[in-house]
């Protein structure tokens, strides 16, 4: 096994919230295939901000993303080093065996020059059509990420806009696209929307357990729970208040996510970006 070089971990730890931050009451359902999507979808998309696809992806192309995945965190990249730990095993990484390494990961990003199997799924003719619908307009991908929960320990991602961390202009349309690699379920940190919060605008956010939307100023009454299985898709509008609760269960939940924007957006600078989304000078608390 490989020797970790200089492991970089999460900046925030586990804490613990509030579960009616998180319900299963509503449960998304969406179309069948990508094929399946008709205008009539793309206009549900424009006005609640998200769409499913139960089977974007077959579940060969999820094991063959899930494979290059593993390859990553094992370091069978030399050169790629975008693995990011979760907080929680800082002390006893560097003993872990390739099981616990694996296990431990919170993150991946920037991967698609790194490996060939991920390429392939961020640039599926069929996906790319639908992007190219949703965003009106060719596609750039603007972002590559890996999402990762390890059993135990796979900490909340609070909710929060996408657009928040993305230094694009205002008003540029982002669809994210999240795709289950592995069984995705309301136990295990299955995605969590709420509907039409995408049409109302950026929201502060703030650093409490992660760069976040304050919890007090959620509508609890809009939470649909997103359970997936491998190959399924969720596309969603860069505005729209998303998060994942806490994997408590001895399974993975892993995800592949990538963001569009549309091809020639241009790029913005970190102070742009907070002005509008940080909380400095707002007058605002949470």
């Amino acid at each position: 096994m490989q020797a970790l070089k200089n492991p970089v971990f999460d900046e925030y730890r586990t804490a613990e919230y509030d579960s009616r931050l998180y319900s299963s009451d509503n449960v998304a359902t969406g179309v069948e295939s990508l094929n399946d999507v008709a205008d009539e979808h793309v206009d549900y998309y424009r006005e609640n901000g998200f769409l499913v696809v139960q089977k974007a992806f077959t579940r060969i192309e999820a094991r063959e993303a899930l494979a290059g995945l593993m390859d990553l965190i094992d370091g069978k990249s030399p050169d790629f080093t975008e693995v990011q730990f979760e907080q929680s095993v800082a002390e006893t990484l560097a003993s872990s065996s390739l099981e616990n390494r694996r296990n431990s990961v919170r993150k991946i990003k920037d991967f698609v020059d790194f490996e060939p199997r991920l390429r392939v799924m961020s640039e599926k003719p069929e996906f790319l059509k639908i992007v190219a619908r949703l965003l009106g307009s060719e596609t750039e991908l603007f972002a590559n990420q890996a999402l990762i929960k390890p059993p135990r320990i796979g900490r909340e991602k609070p909710w929060h806009q996408d657009h928040a961390f993305f230094n694009v202009p205002m008003g540029t349309p982002i669809v994210g696209c999240w795709i289950a690699l592995d069984r995705a379920t309301f136990e295990n940190g299955c995605m969590h929307v709420k509907p039409g919060t995408h049409v109302e605008g950026p929201k502060v956010h703030f650093k409490q357990r992660d760069w976040q939307i304050c919890d007090a100023h959620l509508n609890l009454d809009r939470d649909v729970a997103v359970p997936l299985e491998p190959g399924g898709l969720l596309f969603f509008d860069g505005l729209m208040h998303h998060g994942t609760p806490a994997n408590r269960t001895s399974r993975r939940r892993r995800a592949a996510q990538f963001h569009y924007v549309p091809e020639g957006t241009p790029r913005i600078e970190d102070e742009e970006r907070m002005a509008v989304f940080g909380s400095e000078g707002k007058n605002v608390t949470c």
